[in-house]
This record gives structure tokens, C-alpha cells and sequence, in this order.
């Protein structure tokens, strides 16, 4: 117990000294005195919740599938965001019908063949950065 009232009485020495004094005259300015101000929070801005009966349980069994199946098999998807991350964003942004068909079009090109290139880039730890903003299905004008 000692020890410990030691310890924290130590570590407070050292950040009393390692803190800067405010600018103060001689006589003593109460400005250097004084404790900060309570810290204001911004509110976290609020997200809308989902409607949608397809929606929901598509996104439900998305999660499912990240927090009880895909921790037992390891991480073995080489793109990221990984395929089941990548197909919770696309459902959220473009709904279910449009997400399923982008789940499926990454699902084509996750295999071992994939190499980079144009369409993809390598990032450092060995992944192909593939966003689901980067799919064709969702290019405006390509006709």
C-alpha cells in the first residue's frame, strides 16, 4: 500500500515538472493557479437506423458471420476491406439487391488467381485494396 502511494506520488512529481507554468509576474498571478475548464463533448452525430426488413437481416447475417464463423477459420480473405466487411458497407450503401450482386462479383474475384494491377493495388502487408466504391456496377456514364 505504501509502495503504491509511492509510486503515484512519484509519477505526479514528474508530471508536475514536465508541465509548463503558465507566463506569471512576480506577485503572483492567480492565472497559473487556476484548473482547467470542464471538457465540452460534441454530441455523436446521430445514425439513422435501419428500416428495411431485407436490409436488416441481410446485415444481421453478415455480422453473424464476422463475430461467430469467420473467427475460427483465421483471416484468409487477400483483399481489404475483407469480403464479409466489404458486403456489410455495400448492402448499408446501396441495399440489398445491389449489394447481394457486389457480394457476388467479389466473391468471383477473390480466388487464388487474383494478381494486382490496374484495378488493384497491393498495400503493404500483401492485400489488394478493393473498396466497394471502386465497383464497376456502381461507374455512372460507361455506356
Amino acid at each position: 500500500m505504501i509502495r503504491r502511494a509511492l509510486a503515484r506520488f512519484a509519477v505526479a512529481v514528474v508530471l508536475a515538472s514536465s508541465v509548463p507554468m503558465a507566463h506569471h509576474s512576480a506577485q503572483g498571478s492567480d492565472v497559473a493557479m487556476k484548473a482547467p475548464g470542464p471538457k465540452v463533448r460534441a454530441p455523436a452525430p446521430a445514425q439513422e437506423l435501419e428500416t428495411s426488413s431485407p436490409t436488416i437481416a441481410c446485415l444481421g447475417a453478415i455480422r453473424f458471420y464476422q463475430r461467430v464463423i469467420s473467427p475460427i477459420g483465421g483471416n484468409r480473405c487477400g483483399f481489404w476491406p475483407s469480403c464479409s466487411a466489404y458486403g456489410y458497407q455495400a448492402i448499408k450503401e446501396q441495399g440489398p439487391v445491389l449489394g447481394i450482386i457486389m457480394i457476388g462479383d467479389r466473391q468471383i474475384r477473390c480466388n487464388i488467381w487474383k494478381e494486382s494491377g490496374p484495378d488493384y493495388t497491393r498495400l503493404p502487408n500483401g492485400k489488394l485494396y478493393d473498396p466497394p466504391t471502386h465497383n464497376f456496377l456502381l461507374e455512372k456514364g460507361t455506356r
